[in-house]
């Protein structure tokens, strides 16, 4: 293994602890969407479409749309559902940008349950001390990304951020090549921090020097232990009470 220089965390599971909020804000989505479309009275129909992106009973499929998917994975899943329910397609022009629009609005809505998984101040100082390089890959859209990182107050640890509306979605390895090129160093050098299948995937697929699974989100160890070559509970383990990087005990 190559020296690390620098990591990119996931955002949702990784950095922000997914259960705080996106359980509620895909339930406000449901919601919020059959009453768009003048359907409200069909708890069914809800059902269907919260399954449809990986949650049942409050429960998150570590490889559903909820837990990895995009916000156009989301919208593709829910207008599946809906069309299969008889909803004309008149209703349904448009609804992509009005569920990104919604989405965003309902993470403002929520900002009280956004709660970080780790110190993540304290941590980022720290890696930063060690002058290793940061950044973001993430699923989610670019607003709520920096929504969240100005809530917590650590946007300005990040040389990179990089989100689905702008770059290809994970595991395509678009993220890892535009962070080694803003942060100057190489895929083999870039450690990556994820709780699903696909943050290591995309990892592998730009053969990123380190695979960092991380069990504070939706995956456990079952999930992740094919693909990762480190698990740890959370971000905040990635520097041990000594001061020293958790890899620095795969080299001795």
């Amino acid at each position: 293994m190559k020296q690390i220089k620098g990591i990119l965390f996931d955002k949702d599971g990784t950095l922000m602890d997914f259960y705080s909020s996106w359980v509620l804000v895909a339930t406000q989505l449901a919601d919020r969407l059959l009453e768009k479309l003048e359907i409200a009275n069909c708890p069914e129909l809800k059902d269907d479409l919260l399954i449809s992106i990986g949650l049942h009973d409050n429960k998150v499929d570590p490889r559903g749309f909820l837990a990895s998917g995009t916000t156009q994975d989301i919208y593709g899943a829910f207008v599946q559902k809906l069309t299969k329910a008889d909803v004309s397609q008149e209703k349904l022009d448009g609804l992509d940008v009005w569920m990104t629009d919604e989405l965003y609005s309902l993470t403002k809505a929520n900002r009280d349950n956004l709660k970080p998984t780790a110190d993540l101040p304290n941590l980022l100082d720290r890696l930063r001390r060690h002058g290793i390089k940061m950044g973001i890959a993430t699923a989610d859209d670019r607003d709520s990304t920096k929504f969240f990182l100005d809530k917590i107050g650590i946007q300005g640890y990040f040389d990179f951020i990089g989100t689905s509306d702008y770059f290809e979605k994970k595991p395509n390895p678009s993220m890892i090549q535009a962070f080694c090129e803003i942060a100057n160093i190489s895929a083999g050098e870039v450690a990556v921090a994820g709780d699903t299948v696909v943050d290591l995937q995309f990892a592998k697929n730009g053969s990123a020097g380190l695979a960092i699974g991380v069990l504070s989100g939706v995956s456990g160890t079952a999930e992740l232990r094919e693909l990762a070559d480190l698990i740890i509970n959370s971000v905040g383990d990635i520097v041990m009470v000594n001061g020293d990087l958790i890899w620095k005990k795969m080299q001795n």
